[in-house]
């Protein structure tokens, strides 16, 4: 059977939450969450809830934060038998803070413990997976454990750059990753290319596709996702979103993205389902309700109102 091997990052996430406009350098009343997270953790978790067979590989804490974590996994439907159990360093943290509309204004992470993932880890990941399976890997990882897998996959690699500052990780090798997926300011931060018209937005994705990726979606928040793939350029527009919690939407997109085009669906139609899974995501808040169906995302498709606008053959 195909499945997924997420390489990543997993995080204690901590979400504050203003009600009202944020003030700098004061305390502001808001509401605050404590949940699970970290991009590689949470695309397993969406590639899982889409009923994928997944391998999570990921360097775990030997404090309580980390066996709690370890264990939602497996309870989640995870392999993480792969993954390093570290008791020398402290959980992996991520603390956001996002503004009265619920957009993110400013976050902190804490990954020192992915350091502990080295190259006889990975030697053993590379070697349990065969050419019928598609690895993940995010941009937390450090650049030696990037390069080994890259170098080593033996099936095709899709990547998340995860922020501006950590996109340039992928640059020197990205004619080795299948599917890519940025978001605007990662892509225009990579590329040099501003994205502000139709020209632009081809010129971006070009420069991908020239490159050796196979696959690159662009989300570009409300203005919708750009798809660059051997056949099309297509641009990608649905209804206005009901923003309840921004975060997570990006690793949905992706982790729905990839268990269709696993199994073969068009990148046009595995696009469609990305987006609707990411807008559940987003506005129902589905990593803390763990509720993301795929026969329950098929029917939602319709009520996306997406439009797509085929940009260059």
């Amino acid at each position: 059977m195909k499945s997924v091997c997420v390489i990543g990052g997993a995080n204690i996430d901590v979400c504050g939450a203003s009600l009202e406009p944020l003030r700098n350098f004061d305390s502001n009343p808001g509401t605050i969450t404590v949940s699970y997270g970290g991009v590689g953790r949470n695309i397993a978790q969406i590639c899982a809830l889409l009923q994928e067979k997944v391998r999570f590989v990921t360097c775990f804490s030997g404090d309580s934060y980390g066996q709690m974590m370890k264990q939602d996994c497996e309870k989640l439907g995870m392999d993480t038998s792969l993954s390093k159990v570290v008791s020398t360093m402290p959980s992996s943290m991520y603390v956001a803070i996002l503004d009265e509309d619920h957009d993110m204004r400013v976050a902190m992470s804490d990954m020192r413990i992915l350091r502990e993932m080295d190259i006889e880890m990975l030697e053993r990941v590379m070697k349990a997976l065969d050419e019928d399976d598609l690895i993940i890997i995010d941009a937390n990882l450090d650049m030696e454990s990037i390069r080994y897998v890259l170098d080593h996959a033996p099936c095709p690699v899709a990547a998340d750059p995860v922020s501006v500052s950590k996109a340039s990780r992928f640059v020197d090798q990205i004619e080795k990753i299948s599917i890519f997926k940025p978001n605007r300011f990662e892509a225009e931060a990579m590329t040099g290319i501003a994205i502000t018209d139709e020209a632009s937005a081809v010129a971006c994705l070009k420069w991908y596709l020239s490159r050796g990726v196979k696959e690159v979606l662009i989300s570009l928040a409300e203005e919708g996702v750009l798809l660059g793939c051997a056949d099309m350029c297509i641009w990608l527009k649905h209804r206005t979103i009901h923003l309840d919690n921004a975060t997570g939407g990006g690793d949905t997109m992706l982790g729905a993205y990839v268990t269709r085009r696993l199994h073969g669906i068009y990148p046009s139609q595995a696009l469609s389902f990305a987006v609707t899974a990411a807008v559940d995501t987003i506005e129902k808040d589905s990593f803390r309700r763990r509720s993301l169906d795929p026969q329950a995302v098929e029917k939602q498709i319709e009520s996306m109102n997406i439009k797509e606008k085929i940009l260059c053959m």
